[in-house]
């Protein structure tokens, strides 16, 4: 069960009763099955409990009760951290360059000061470390560097990483244990030196004809940790590196300060590739939540620090689920205010359909009131199976000796380096898309465009490799970078910032401005594809292109992956470039293309045609000089649309018939519109309820062979009819039961304010849901289902009734029922997944058959409603 941490928030002075009627909606039968009076006055945006159940709750020790002295509390307890934080600094004998900045900043500021929104690249806001978060940051790193244990867990793994000719040159890690900190230390640079004597070892750069980061897969959701695939045009295209294939997508912390997250999560994954070959891509959210309410809880700060989270990680023995667990929220409607308090959180999960509340850490808010309104945050849990999180060392900090050879020897062999530092205006406002950082200034804008001294505030990313002068100029450049090259630096800021998510960072700029540097400490174990691409990173053959459809044929606006007909292989390199040209409609796609047959994902070239007709497709492949081409044959068609009716059991004179029709068409994805021009015809003195649309109730004026007639047409004019011919009966003895109403309806909150109540809302035919969303609730327990399918009749005689409910998904070549509840004894049908992968969208519609005592006045089965569905199709494990 969930463990509750409960908060007393107010007193009610006014209540309100919550109504479940207006505007319509119809009511979920099944939402009041108590008494309403202890659900006045509580929050609109959070799951109730009865004060039976709190103190059931109270009694088990399920629910801590506090008080509202609580926030306070939190408010005071960073207050006391951050005077402990600048104390501790401040008596530094000699701080480095970067504490005492900040130091300084921090004079002008004599409290607390939250997380600060600013104005990114291209005027996207972003979220920098407020003085509070890095001041605490630069406590963490300052204890680390002073940790003997942190240094010898460098010295160890370092030695491990030297090459086997050079580790007899340098002590042993044993026998450096007993010594002192400056002894590791000394040992450290004896490395470094060891290494620049064979600069061979560090050449990691090639160049990398075709370029562009491998493609990676990102799980689906209603939140999402980035802006789809980012597209850089510079180094990170014109070279190789070791990392580069193994480094998860560019992604987007948004509205949020969780730079830390990004860069922790960010970490785990590149381990995951390097070592196991696995494409993850892990819930950054998952890991904020469980900082930020049960590791070192706080409700209204974003801030962080990288190292520390993953080290609780280990510590508490938690691993991490997928991003499709539980996607990102990008909160973009929260106020661009500094955090630290409610308000700065306001309206945090608008847009966002995943558990969430107007917090730090998101977890779902759950309330009661009894005299007073009591609210909690639901403990949120994941067992696994999961990936695990590592401990991390710290290699280097600010105004220590910059041993960048070691640094470049961590990025050689598969560990990103994760990295903090004050942004300034040179990071900030002077990089352009070329991602190339400059401008060495300690400075920033003010508000007023004002160039002044200071930061705009703190940033973690990773770093994930490093080009070298020599590097650089052995493939025809002359650059003089301070420091001896760029660092790449792989940010959270989303596609639009640097040359597509990533900068290029003077080393000098480095070991000038940064706060630390940090690796994931793990053994030397490597995926066999990783030995693979240190291997031979490139080839001098052409690649290879293979026709596999020729002509091939494609429908009209409808997506398709061209992929399918071609396939493009080379034996060495993973990508190349490739340039497909279309006759009639221009460049469709310029880039790299991944050759990799060990690629559990392989490329697409998704493209949506929007005329008729034959073009040719040509395929120009390039590996460095040499190059391949090919062309086929693509037809694009137009399928008319086709109808099928649906309608079920006797027509009588006299009493509404419903009927359907179920319209499919490959080219209009969006039944809506092909609803919208469905027309029916009747013959006197038949009527209809309506003369348009996919879902009509017939009412015959007299007995006999009578005929509906139905038809449709698509956007380019195609035409489909279908007639159906019924028997209509006379009126019968007993009509009973009637059905009055049916349709799916959605459990949601509506009103607004404190008159928001949860009720039950008519989903529009051709819609799409979503069957894994959760609807509003006012009981305890778990949440309902938010869709279901109801139907109302009219049974005066107040029969024994049953019904027989069934949901389809259907497409091209398939019409399967996804669940049945036959013989139900409810007439209101609750639509969710019965599976957990494969998760894809659908034409879908849910049918039922009222079954009375007499099978001759039974109604149906008829379609109660038809759309989409956005579902899983198959089960795992």
């Amino acid at each position: 069960m969930n463990t509750f941490k409960w908060l007393g928030i107010a007193a009610v002075l006014v209540s309100v009763l919550v109504a479940c009627s207006s505007g319509g909606s119809k009511p979920d039968p099944n939402l009041f099955s108590e008494g309403n009076a202890w659900k006045e006055g509580l929050p609109a945006d959070a799951q109730v409990v009865s004060p039976q159940e709190f103190q059931k709750g109270i009694a088990s020790g399920e629910l801590v009760l506090t008080s509202t002295a609580s926030v306070a509390a939190a408010k005071q307890a960073r207050e006391t951290q951050y005077q402990s934080d600048k104390a501790f600094l401040g008596n530094l004998p000699s701080p480095d360059p970067n504490t005492a900045a900040l130091l300084d900043e921090a004079t002008g500021s004599p409290s607390f000061e939250g997380d600060r929104p600013v104005s990114g690249p291209g005027g996207e806001p972003v979220v920098l470390f407020g003085l509070g978060t890095q001041l605490h940051n630069a406590v963490e790193t300052q204890q680390r560097a002073q940790s003997l244990d942190n240094a010898l867990a460098d010295y160890s793994l370092s030695y491990s990483l030297l090459p086997d000719d050079l580790k007899p040159q340098a002590p042993t890690p044993d026998s450096l244990k007993g010594k002192t900190l400056a002894e590791v230390q000394a040992a450290l640079q004896q490395l470094n030196d060891l290494l620049g004597s064979k600069p061979a070892s560090l050449r990691t750069a090639r160049l990398e004809p075709g370029g562009g980061i491998r493609p990676q897969a990102i799980n689906p959701g209603n939140g999402t940790d980035n802006n789809g695939p980012c597209t850089p045009t510079n180094l990170v295209k014109r070279f190789w590196f070791p990392l580069k294939n193994f480094i998860s997508p560019v992604k987007n912390q948004a509205k949020r300060g969780t730079c830390w997250a990004f860069t922790a999560i960010g970490a785990l994954e590149s381990r995951e590739r390097v070592q196991n070959n696995n494409p993850v891509d892990l819930s950054e959210q998952f890991l904020v939540n469980k900082v930020k309410q049960d590791w070192d809880s706080s409700d209204y700060t974003d801030g962080y620090w990288s190292e520390k989270a993953l080290e609780t990680a280990v510590d508490k023995g938690q691993s991490f689920p997928s991003e499709g667990a539980w996607t990102y929220n990008r909160a973009s409607s929260r106020p661009s205010v500094k955090d630290g308090d409610s308000g700065s959180y306001a309206n945090s999960c608008n847009g966002y359909t995943g558990t969430c509340s107007d917090t730090a850490h998101e977890s779902r808010r759950v309330c009661t009131t009894f005299i007073f309104t009591f609210c909690s945050y639901a403990k949120v849990t994941f067992g696994g199976p999961g990936v695990a999180s590592s401990r991390t060392i710290q290699v280097w900090k600010n105004g220590e000796t910059f041993k960048l050879n070691l640094l470049r020897n961590y990025l050689s062999q598969g560990y990103v380096l994760l990295a903090s530092f004050p942004v300034y205006k040179g990071f900030m406002d002077d990089v352009k898309n070329d991602g190339v950082v400059s401008n060495y200034a300690k400075t920033r804008l003010d508000d007023k465009g004002k160039e002044v001294s200071g930061s705009y505030g703190g940033h973690a990313v990773q770093i994930v490799g490093f080009l070298s002068n020599e590097d650089m100029t052995q493939f025809g450049q002359t650059p003089n970078i301070g420091g001896g090259g760029y660092f790449i630096v792989k940010n959270s800021w989303g596609c639009g910032a640097g040359d597509g998510g990533f900068y290029y960072v003077p080393a000098d700029y480095v070991s000038g401005l940064f706060n630390s540097l940090s690796v994931l400490n793990f053994d030397g174990r490597r995926s066999q594809a990783w030995q693979q691409e240190q291997a031979a990173p490139g080839g001098s053959e052409a690649p290879k292109i293979t026709l596999k459809t020729n002509p091939a044929t494609v429908q009209l606006r409808v997506e398709t992956n061209l992929a399918q007909f071609f396939q493009i292989t080379h034996p060495v390199a993973k990508s190349v470039n490739l340039t497909v040209t279309s006759s009639q409609d221009g460049t469709l796609y310029n880039g790299s293309w991944n050759t990799d047959p060990n690629s559990l994902f392989g490329p697409e070239l998704k493209r949506t045609f929007a005329t008729q007709g034959s073009r040719t497709l040509t395929l120009l492949a390039k590996y460095g000089s040499s190059q391949a081409t090919s062309s086929f044959v693509v037809n694009v068609i137009n399928t008319p649309p086709t109808i099928t009716l649906q309608y079920g059991g006797d027509a009588n004179q006299g009493v509404a018939y419903p009927i359907t029709a179920l319209i499919t068409d490959p080219n209009e994805p969006d039944v809506t519109k092909l609803c919208t021009n469905t027309t029916w015809a009747v013959d006197a003195p038949d009527t209809l309820s309506a003369s348009t649309g996919c879902q009509v109730q017939v009412t015959f004026g007299t007995t006999g062979w009578r005929q509906v007639r139905v038809s449709t047409t698509d956007s380019d004019g195609a035409t489909a009819s279908q007639t159906a011919t019924l028997n209509v009966l006379p009126p019968p003895v007993n009509p009973y039961p009637t059905v009055t109403d049916y349709g799916v309806y959605s459990r949601e909150f509506t009103g607004s304010g404190q008159f928001r109540f949860c009720g039950s809302v008519k989903v529009a035919g051709g819609s799409t849901i979503i069957l894994s969303d959760l609807g509003c609730t006012l009981r305890i327990g778990p949440a309902p289902t938010r869709y279901y399918g109801g139907i109302t009749v009219e049974n005066p005689s107040n029969e024994t009734l049953t019904y027989d409910w069934k949901l389809y998904v259907s497409g091209p070549g398939f019409d399967t029922l996804l669940r049945a509840d036959t013989a139900s004894s409810s007439n209101v049908f609750d639509l969710y997944n019965v599976y957990n992968a494969g998760l894809g969208t659908d034409n879908c519609r849910v049918t039922v058959k009222v079954n009375a005592p007499d099978p001759s006045r039974s109604k149906g089965p008829f379609t109660v409603w038809s759309g989409r569905c956005t579902y899983y199709s198959f089960r795992l494990n």
